[in-house]
């Protein structure tokens, strides 16, 4: 048994192994994911502030509840005026038309919010996203 250097991955005396072919492949795969990285972190930076700040709020409507439930004479303007107030903290475009506290019954409350949140792009796209939180809970008074 010989090995000429004829084989694969074998190189003959004198030649050197040579991988051009594939090294433009794997800067154009490279290349693909750099940029494919590159556009989730900026949408993910776009996006998550937008995403949190709407937690957030809706954490404010359910502590709002919980408070309206233990206060006896909360009004909703005042209701409203608080959940305004954390609103601007959290840079969300809210108006005071868009909270709708109802309280059915005597013996509940409802508050709802509608807004859209404009989350600008690249190129001037500019993406309409649009929240609906509530929450709700009995009044102990």
């Amino acid at each position: 048994m010989s090995t000429s250097g004829k084989g694969r991955g074998m190189v003959s005396p004198g030649r050197r192994l040579s991988w051009s072919h594939e090294a433009g492949r794997a800067s154009l795969r490279g290349l693909f994911a750099l940029l494919l990285v590159g556009a989730v972190v900026y949408v993910g930076f776009k996006v998550l502030p937008v995403r949190t700040a709407a937690y957030q709020f809706q954490d404010a409507l359910r502590d709002e509840v919980v408070l309206a439930s233990s206060r006896r004479r909360t009004t909703d303007d005042n209701i409203k005026r608080s959940l305004l107030e954390r609103a601007a903290e959290l840079g969300l475009p809210i108006k005071h038309q868009e909270i709708v506290i109802r309280r059915p019954g005597r013996r509940y409350i409802v508050i709802e919010a509608d807004y859209t949140v404009e989350v600008e792009f690249i190129g001037g796209y500019v993406f309409p996203w649009h929240f609906t939180p509530s929450a709700e809970g009995p009044l102990i008074f």
